[in-house]
């Protein structure tokens, strides 16, 4: 009989680890032509791949609107103030940044106190969209090898931002999950505060829903990826308050990143000086009080996200930084 009750356990577990794995294949959805055509991403000449070593914040300095048209030789030198709209959050160019291209950040993410996924993020060489020279922010998340047993999940993130304003203008999103097959492209107009939404979804029963979408865009907005490197740029000390519009789902949401207090936080290198960040978003001065998040980034030039710890609808989720590598040169 306790024979048999194994068996049947073992044979449970093969046919539950069958289904997990073939929900669903990976398919390559093609992204229409007038949607890739709205931003164009090319690789950066060589001369624009250069990058000297600058670490500092942002200028006093407004951007002004009309510098992010596809007009190099027009945009002027020095900045005026933006004609801003009644609660809109005045936009401050930045002049340096704290991160340069090759930067890889990888971190361990944790459910339930389960090692669940990995997170890696990379700086890619420069590239060239519409004219402007941008650097590329990508992204990949992945469950492992024990938790896609469970649900699968391989999803890649490209943030495009432009490199002179640090405004985004192009993101990327392709999901490969047991359940769901995903591609999004978002492109974004400041100039005339629209983003163009496009996405196609491919559920586990093979079928297929395609989205468009114009909305309103706050100019000089983030986007989801590109506010964690734009929060890089900010001198941050403890009592400070940032506030920034970050553009998600054809919304614009208020993010105000709180500096808290100084405290040591542990890593695989050791104790690591850090800042407390405390985020909060809110739009129409609704805040958004479904869970919470901390994030615990270096107390230095280069603002490094060490941990965080957010709730989730079910549970709540950790990430440990695992490994960061910046080149030499």
């Amino acid at each position: 009989m306790l024979k048999k009750t194994r068996l049947s356990i073992v044979l449970a577990c093969l046919v539950f680890t069958a289904y997990s794995c073939a929900s669903l294949r990976r398919e390559n959805i093609e992204v229409p032509e007038d949607v890739r055509s709205k931003s164009v991403v090319k690789e950066a000449p060589v001369e624009k791949q250069a990058q000297a070593e600058q670490i500092t914040v942002v200028s006093s300095e407004k951007v002004v609107p009309e510098a992010v048209e596809p007009k190099p030789e027009t945009v002027k030198k020095v900045p005026v103030p933006v004609q801003k709209k009644a609660g809109q959050q005045p936009v401050l160019k930045v002049v340096k940044n704290p991160f340069k291209v090759g930067e890889t950040m990888r971190w361990d993410l944790y459910y339930i106190g389960i090692r669940a996924a990995s997170l890696t993020v990379t700086i890619k060489p420069f590239v060239d969209i519409n004219g402007r020279k941008a650097f590329h922010f990508n992204g990949i998340a992945q469950t492992t090898s024990l938790m896609k047993y469970i649900y699968r999940v391989y999803d890649v993130i490209d943030s495009y931002v432009d490199f002179e304003y640090f405004i985004p203008l192009k993101m990327t999103l392709t999901m490969d999950e047991s359940k769901q097959n995903v591609s999004m492209v978002l492109n974004y107009d400041h100039k005339k505060g629209k983003s163009y939404f496009w996405k196609k979804r491919i559920d586990d029963k093979r079928k297929a829903t395609e989205t468009r979408r114009e909305d309103d865009l706050t100019p000089m907005a983030q986007d989801i990826f590109s506010a964690l490197y734009y929060m890089r740029t900010h001198e941050l000390k403890v009592g400070d308050k940032v506030k920034f519009v970050v553009h998600d789902n054809g919304k614009n949401w208020t993010m105000t990143l709180s500096a808290v207090k100084t405290e040591k936080v542990w890593t695989r290198k050791g104790d690591v000086d850090c800042i407390l960040l405390y985020p909060t978003v809110e739009r129409n001065g609704e805040k958004f009080t479904k869970g919470k998040m901390n994030l615990w980034v270096t107390n230095d030039e280069r603002k490094i996200p060490i941990k965080f710890e957010a709730e989730v609808k079910i549970g709540s989720m950790k990430g440990y930084i695992k490994e960061y590598m910046v080149p030499k040169n």
